[in-house]
Formats: structure tokens, sequence, C-alpha cells
């Protein structure tokens, strides 16, 4: 597996792309503006309504079930202009009922686990159902996907975990990645044990000897998050090893992910998988940039901020967004045309998105060129983040026991 190979092309595409502003074309005027943060709202205030399924009988859960399924679709057509195929696209990647049967994975799994816990991970099933639907299999959440995906809350954050030291991180990784290399390793906690026994799910659904290729995915992943453990002590870094590490870190997970769907890739598949997780990556990372500065941790983009050229490298993922999904065509599914414009949609929402809640990040008019793009003004974009925030577990609890009731779980009626 030539992950070096694919960091330096990534990293070559990523230096030769422009830096023009990304946008041109219609902008989005103010009274548009106000008519999409309507709409939204109204959304918001159905979603409210969950709270009040612990006591609705089955016809009317089955009922706000289709009211949410009618006005999601609504809102995604109305305001973030999804048409018809891009509805149909992200229908047919069933997330509710997925993640529906994660959520009761999860619990059976570790029944003490946070709720925000279980929402993290179960993030990593839309990109699994992404490039489930490229590949022509329905969308499901097998033992080795929910494992995976389960690794995170309980390996990324622990190496994300500011309060523990250097040392013990590597500690810890040099455990796991015995673990992943199959050999015998002893857990010195509960954390650890929960590790272990999802790499073990792992193992019974993908023979090592006939799918060797899934252990080295992994095994990329786990060097890839190591090596970021160096985000620590990040000073002495250059610019060119920030970007090396964030390419290698986002572009191995979602590698991992398309090998434990299929067990194996085509050349360009893997290209693509890699490309994938790089720009999720650069998403991540320039939504937190100001929670990043703000904890001392340096990345790729918060380097760029300090310097005053964040700009530029915004423009620069917009495009580098565009070349990796032009190669959605290494796929056999026949809506792959449809697939990238509802990826290119939301991953472009995100971003602006990332724009308003880090806007005194951005110097000049950059803000206002930006804001006349987006479909939501960049004040109502910060106060819907700050509401939820206040909002976050509460909600997260709701719609948990959403899916312990007879609820509809599909995601829209298209």
């Amino acid at each position: 597996m030539e992950i070096n190979a694919y960091i330096d092309s990534y990293t070559e595409i990523w230096n030769e792309l422009k830096t023009d502003f990304p946008f041109e074309g219609e902008k989005v005027t103010d009274q548009d503006k106000k008519l999409n943060q309507n709409k939204m709202q109204g959304f918001s205030n159905m979603q409210r309504n969950m709270v009040a399924l612990k006591t609705m009988d089955a016809p009317a859960r089955k009922k706000l079930s289709e009211q949410l399924n009618a006005n999601f679709a609504a809102m995604l057509k109305n305001v973030f202009k999804f048409n018809r195929n891009e509805l149909a696209v992200l229908s047919s990647m069933s997330i509710m009922d997925v993640s529906k049967k994660f959520f009761k994975m999860a619990r059976d799994f570790d029944p003490s686990i946070a709720v925000q816990d279980i929402f993290q991970a179960s993030r990593n099933l839309w990109i699994v159902n992404s490039l489930q639907v490229l590949m022509g299999l329905k969308p499901e959440v097998s033992e080795s996907v929910f494992a995976y995906s389960m690794l995170y809350p309980y390996s990324d954050n622990y190496l994300d975990d500011r309060t523990v030291s250097k040392s013990e991180k590597i500690a810890f990784s040099k455990r796991f990645k015995q673990r992943l290399l199959g050999l015998n390793s002893e857990y010195f906690n509960k954390n650890e044990k929960a590790i272990f026994d999802l790499v073990s799910m792992i193992e019974n659904e993908w023979d090592r000897k006939r799918y060797p290729k899934v252990y080295e995915s992994l095994l990329a992943i786990h060097e890839a998050q190591t090596r970021s453990i160096l985000l620590m002590d990040a000073c002495d870094l250059s610019e060119n090893d920030l970007l090396s590490i964030c390419i290698e870190k986002g572009g191995t997970s979602v590698l991992a992910d398309g090998y434990l769907i299929k067990g194996d890739l085509t050349p360009e598949q893997e290209h693509f998988c890699f490309g994938f997780g790089t720009f999720l990556q650069f998403v991540d990372d320039l939504q937190d940039v100001r929670e990043d500065m703000d904890g001392s941790l340096t990345t790729f983009f918060t380097r760029s901020a300090q310097k005053g050229s964040l700009e530029t490298d915004f423009n620069r993922t917009i495009h580098f967004t565009n070349i990796v999904l032009d190669e959605l065509n290494c796929f056999s599914a026949n809506n792959t045309e449809s697939m990238k414009q509802m990826m290119l949609k939301s991953t472009t929402y995100l971003l602006i998105e990332a724009v308003a809640l880090n806007h005194d990040k951005y110097i000049g008019d950059y803000l206002t060129k930006m804001e006349a793009y987006s479909p939501l003004g960049f004040d109502f974009i910060r106060m819907r983040r700050n509401k939820m925030e206040s909002n976050r577990i509460s909600f997260m609890r709701n719609f948990e026991s959403m899916f312990n009731k007879e609820f509809e779980p599909s995601l829209m009626a298209v």
C-alpha cells in the first residue's frame, strides 16, 4: 500500500492548485437569505417535537416522521438547491435506518458509552454509506464497519486528549499496533479492552490471510494517528510537515473505510478514497481553526491563520474538492454525477459555514465576498451554532430516544 506515494500525489496537487476566489455567478440576495433562514427555523421547530415522542402513540409518531421527512426534503431543495436526483441519492443512503441500527449496536457493545461519543462515531456512516452506494452495494452497518467507526471515540479521542502526556500516548499506540498486527498484547484499562474487542470484531469478518489490505489500511490510519501526536509539539514543524500529517490522517481514515466495505479496491478507487478522506480532513480542520488555536494545537490551517494566509488556503480547499470528486467515475454506479453534485453542495456549505464560525480569522473583505454566496447569513449561522451547542446533549438524547420508539426511520420521501 503506497501511502507515501498518495501523500506525495495529493501534496503536489495541493501545491499546484489555483488560489483565486472559488465562486462565481449568481449570488444569494439578502431577501433570499431571510426566506431560507425562516425555512431553517421552521424545520428546527419541528425537530423539537421529537421530545414529545415519549408520549406519542404509534400513529402519531408515524405522522411526525412523515412531516419531518417532507420538511427535510423541502429544506434541502429550497435552501441548499438539491435537485430531485441528488435527493434521491441521499435517500438511497438510508442514513436514518443505518443510524438506528448503529445506535443499538453501540448500546449493546457498551451500555455506559456517552451519547455524544455514539454521535461522533456515527459520523463515519455518512462516508461509508456514500461509498457503498458508489460501489453499488446496499447501505448497511457491518460488524467491521461498526467496530472501525467506534474506534474513533475510544482511540482517536484519547490521542487528542491534551491531559494525557505524549509518552503515555506513544506507549498506548505501541500496544494498539501490536493488536492490529494480530499479536498478543495486554490491555491496560477498560478503554483499551474495548479497543481490542473492536479489533476482534473486524477479525470476525475479514480473514487476515485472505484480505491483508484490510489490515494494512488499519495499520496505515494507526500510523497516521501516531504521527499526529507530533502536533502536540508542532512549533518546529514546517508547513509541509503539517500538510503531510493532515493529508495522511484524513486519507488513511477513508481508505480503511473502503477496504472494510469491500475487502479489496482497484488502484483508482484506492486513490479516490485517499483523496476523499483528505478533503474531509481539510473541512474538519477548517471548522476547528478557532478551537484548535484556543487549545494551542497546531494544524496546517491554524498555521495558515497565524500567517494571515487562511483565505488562500480556503480557496485551495474548494478547488481541491472539485478535483477529488472528478475521480468518482472509478466506481460503477450509474448515479455518480448526482452523487458528485450532492457531495459538492454538502461540503461547500460546510466550508462556507467554517468561514462564518471562524470569522475573526479571515481578513479584508473576504467575509463579505464569501457571505454573498452563502444561502444563510453569517450572523444566523453563528446564532444557530450557539443554540445547538447549548442544547447539544439534550438534542442527542432525544434523537437516541427516537430510535427506541416505533418510529419510521427513513430519511425523507422524495
